[in-house]
């Protein structure tokens, strides 16, 4: 069998009283103000912890005007991938008339949907348009990087409270106008090669839509250099603390409970 908890005696197999025999404390309940304050102080801890973790959050979103702007801010650049992307001048050519044809971030995504991978492969291997084909199918694959990379600066503005967290937003942003420029320098590269093969029929150019979903990350960019500059201020929740007192009411509470459902 046991000892008692309080006087460490031998418990016989006779003893099933929940008082101990030596030195009659009820054993069931002894300790448990302490048990109930460790279980306290621990709760405490990590609600506190979890506490600043809530407190960072709300000061990185709305903690103050700049930190508003910014969420604003982390939205625009969608508006800029609705708008002309790419542009495909096609003139008269037999069985096909002319026409001119706008690219968004739409056309991008039903690209992607319908893609038949195997032909797409199929073409890199021409010897007469196999290289113009492989530029422009890095151009699409980099820029659906950027959109990948800004659903990551977004996501990273809830944990944006600290210096060193800005700073990598600032990164996050720099590799998205670095995959931007490289985008346009593949599609370019496309659109001279698909008019040395194709000089009479098919022409090319970047849209407008690109140069204006580039601009519209600097504003995010700019916040996250002020905060950097200038570390936006936390405003940590003072929480009440948990004393003896209340896990010794907690205990006696529990105690009584106890009694009476016996």
């Amino acid at each position: 069998m046991a000892n008692c908890p309080k006087c460490n005696a031998h418990l016989k197999i006779t003893d099933w009283r929940p008082e101990c025999p030596h030195c009659g404390v009820n054993m069931v309940y002894y300790g448990m103000e302490d048990r109930l304050l460790a279980d306290a102080e621990k709760a405490e801890a990590e609600h506190a912890l979890f506490q600043k973790k809530i407190d960072r959050m709300k000061a990185s979103l709305v903690g103050g005007p700049l930190q508003i702007a910014r969420l604003v801010f982390a939205f625009l650049p969608i508006a800029g991938l609705f708008l002309t992307l790419a542009k495909f001048n096609l003139s008269d050519a037999p069985y096909m008339a002319a026409k001119t044809v706008s690219a968004n971030v739409l056309t991008l995504v039903d690209f992607f949907s319908n893609i038949d991978f195997d032909a797409l492969l199929g073409t890199f291997e021409s010897g007469v348009f196999g290289q113009p084909m492989l530029f422009f199918a890095l151009s699409l694959v980099i820029f659906a990087l950027t959109i990948v990379l800004g659903l990551i600066g977004f996501f990273r503005l809830f944990c944006s409270a600290q210096k060193k967290s800005c700073i990598k937003n600032i990164v996050v942003s720099a590799f998205q106008l670095i995959f931007i420029a490289a985008s346009c320098v593949l599609f370019n590269k496309f659109s001279s090669g698909i008019a040395t093969v194709f000089p009479a029929y098919i022409t090319a150019s970047v849209g407008f839509g690109v140069y204006v979903y580039a601009a519209l990350h600097l504003p995010t960019v700019i916040a996250n250099v002020i905060f950097t500059v200038k570390p936006m201020k936390v405003k940590y929740k003072v929480l009440p603390d948990y004393t003896a007192e209340d896990a010794a009411m907690e205990a006696t509470e529990e105690a009584e409970k106890a009694e009476a459902n016996a």
